[in-house]
């Protein structure tokens, strides 16, 4: 994370070159799939791309353009993926993403931020405590009678909203699969919001208020590990938190816990599941949940605007993201292919819903969501799957507008598969046939 003199310097270093553009040129297996923003590939205008977002926030920090909605407009069509900061550490030492964010901060201390809609969601999480304007007391609707959760645990599942409300069928197999491995876990009838949808925009002081709120609740319960289903929270909780407030807890999205299950023996897939699938990472899960390291070191500089970090200090590159949990689970089911799509890992492109997009430009979210399920298409699976609740709705809509013959399922779908239970989704879809 930057502070404000690392920001201004860093704004006037852009080399202009539009590396942010590309996925790193060693690593392009086609000219299809070889760029790395959505913005710029739907928009295709320089200002756009993470370069583009650079030059309006020196511009804006010189006085030579003012805030403005038309400003406003083109900031926050934006994912905040991080493709852009991942490609630049092949030629620069920039973090495109890092600037984006602090310049949507200032549009919202200039009152210019954030866009309607996403400020209407902001409202609903400080009145309701989450991003849907639902009830609060529904928020354990979900919950399923068969599920056994134990009040005295120190396992907490944090749900999230999405998975509360949206996507129910997440929150139950991520719950029935901890039944299935006999682990004793709590969830929060009081849960709130994690806070990920307010921060992206750029209102940390409301982030900050809703942070608070969730971790005086979670450290009340005595809770020793948190296990998150939703890559959001995941990378909210495990990079974002500790950034403004330290807790103790260990976090751990489903995917990395439910493979420690499986490596155990403590969970046993077994029963076959005959599809061929390919995997999408989520932003949130993969490249984004790289922790920031702590650099104590002493900046040496050798010429106006050239200066060298002295020891060198470390870069956010993407590649210690959670890429290999995910994969392994899908390895260790019976039956199952796993072919995989062109951009993958830290250089997966995104499925278009993050940093509010989904809510203010859905044609934008719904745009890139289809050319990432063409990408899947291309691999020759039947079946898309991923691991947040947020790339399930976004691709699901993609698959539904594109008239995609791609079934989705969310990874620990087929982990209920291989047990032998049913996914909810199928459950609905057999619903009342003979």
């Amino acid at each position: 994370m930057i502070d404000e003199a690392e920001y201004k310097k860093m704004i006037k270093r852009c080399l202009r070159c539009s590396i942010c553009k590309w996925i790193p040129q060693v690593q392009i297996k086609s000219q299809k799939y070889a760029s790395a923003c959505p913005a710029i590939d739907v928009y295709n205008f320089h200002p756009y791309s993470g370069g583009g977002k650079i030059i309006l926030a020196l511009a804006l920090e010189m006085g030579r353009i003012q805030p403005s909605e038309e400003l406003r407009d083109i900031v926050y069509k934006c994912t905040e993926c991080g493709n852009c900061a991942v490609a630049c550490k092949f030629l620069n030492t920039l973090e495109p993403l890092e600037i984006i964010i602090r310049l949507r901060e200032k549009l919202v201390d200039s009152g210019y931020g954030p866009m309607p809609k996403q400020q209407a969601y902001i409202e609903a999480v400080k009145k309701k405590n989450n991003a849907y304007d639902e009830l609060h007391e529904k928020r354990t609707d979900w919950l399923p009678e068969d599920v056994k959760v134990d009040p005295n645990a120190k396992i907490l599942y944090y749900v999230g909203c999405t998975s509360s409300y949206r996507r129910k069928e997440m929150a139950i197999a991520a719950a029935r699969i901890m039944n299935a491995a006999g682990v004793p876990f709590n969830i929060l009838k009081d849960e709130v919001c994690c806070g990920s949808p307010v921060l992206r925009t750029g209102d940390v002081k409301s982030f900050e208020e809703v942070l608070n709120k969730n971790l005086d609740l979670i450290e009340s319960k005595g809770i020793e590990t948190v296990i998150i289903s939703c890559a959001g929270c995941y990378d909210t909780f495990k990079v974002d938190y500790p950034l403004h407030r330290d807790y103790n807890f260990r976090v751990l999205h489903t995917v990395e816990f439910f493979n420690e299950l499986i490596e155990s023996g403590q969970l046993k897939l077994t029963k076959k599941v005959p599809l061929t699938v390919t995997y999408h990472d989520p932003c949130h899960l993969g490249r984004n949940a790289e922790r920031y390291e702590e650099w104590d070191g002493d900046v040496v500089h050798l010429m106006p605007l050239v200066s060298i970090n002295i020891p060198e200090k470390p870069k956010r590159t993407g590649s210690e993201g959670i890429y290999d949990a995910p994969r392994n689970i899908l390895k260790k089911i019976p039956g199952l292919e796993l072919v995989e799509m062109e951009r993958i890992k830290e250089y997966a492109y995104c499925c278009g819903a993050g940093a509010g997009v989904k809510s203010a430009f859905p044609e934008f979210a719904l745009q890139t969501a289809k050319t990432r399920i063409e990408e899947a298409e291309d691999t020759g699976a039947n079946t898309l799957v991923s691991a947040c609740p947020f790339c399930s709705t976004n691709l699901q809509d993609g698959i539904k507008d594109k008239g995609s013959k791609l079934k989705y399922y969310d990874i620990s779908e087929l982990i209920l598969m291989s047990l032998g239970l049913e996914p909810e989704k199928l459950k609905e879809a057999t619903a009342g046939v003979a």
